[in-house]
């Protein structure tokens, strides 16, 4: 299949768009990536630079000129001219809508983050086949009002639900840790199902970002997505536990992320 990525590129660093195109691409998929922004590094490294794509729309007419396109990927936005060209793209478009927020983790918003940003999720919503934020920023695009180390089941699946009625018709919120063990939940409008997954201690940048690849590749596969998160979760748990913990920031490793048969 082919996929169209809108994501952030960070030049140093295992993750956004160099994380989708490497899971992605290792699982059969033709990928194309146009940045929505440019990095030097992760946000977390210290005195980064960001630019934006310039030509961006002419550079995403001529992909549309050039391949048929089975599915839209969107990751990072904060520009508003960009998230007009890309509301416009997917208006016209009748492939799959992927739609991963990048807007906050651990009940904290991202220093950049603004209500202009999650407006322009909030409104992408209306397109998505499926959205994959962590728990924080499910809370944040439906402004859901608890403290973040109160959260229980029930409020996830009340934060699922709000996102339904926005118009996500499959939702996945990850991320919400509860007794040591780390929990999933699959939401849509005919099914609610909860998975778990063991924590593991070591903190590593891009893991959502392979997640939500790993997501776009089952749902492009035609795959039932309540039945492809176990395996996803699965395999990641088993790369991570095998990675060696490295000075500084600890980054995931791109390679053997193949879902299996």
């Amino acid at each position: 299949m082919k996929i169209l990525v809108f994501n952030d590129y960070c030049v140093v660093g295992n993750m956004a768009m160099k994380a989708n195109i490497s899971v992605l691409s290792q699982n059969g998929h033709e990928v194309f990536g146009l940045p929505t922004k440019i990095f030097s590094s992760n946000m977390s490294y210290k005195d980064y630079i960001s630019f934006y794509m310039p030509n961006f729309s002419e550079i995403a007419k001529k992909i549309f000129e050039i391949k048929k396109i089975d599915a839209i990927y969107i990751g990072f936005l904060d520009d508003e001219e960009i998230f007009e060209i890309i509301k416009d793209i997917l208006q016209k478009f009748k492939g799959k809508v992927i739609l991963d927020p990048i807007l906050g983790d651990n009940g904290v918003k991202y220093s950049g983050t603004t209500v202009k940003q999650i407006a322009f999720y909030r409104e992408l919503l209306n397109f998505a086949d499926v959205v994959t934020p962590n728990l924080t920023e499910a809370m944040l695009l439906t402004n859901y009002n608890k403290n973040f180390s109160e959260i229980e089941r029930e409020d996830v699946e009340k934060i699922a639900s709000n996102l339904l009625e926005m118009g996500a018709k499959q939702i996945i919120i990850k991320s919400f840790e509860k007794n040591n063990i780390l929990n999933t939940l699959y939401f849509s409008e005919n099914t609610i199902k909860w998975f778990e997954s063991e924590k593991v201690e070591l903190k590593i940048c891009g893991t959502g970002d392979v997640f939500s690849s790993l997501v776009a590749s089952e749902l492009v596969k035609g795959e039932q997505l309540e039945n492809s998160i176990q395996k996803i979760q699965t395999l990641l748990f088993e790369n991570i536990i095998k990675q060696e913990k490295q000075d500084g920031l600890n980054e995931i490793q791109l390679e053997n992320f193949k879902i299996g048969e």
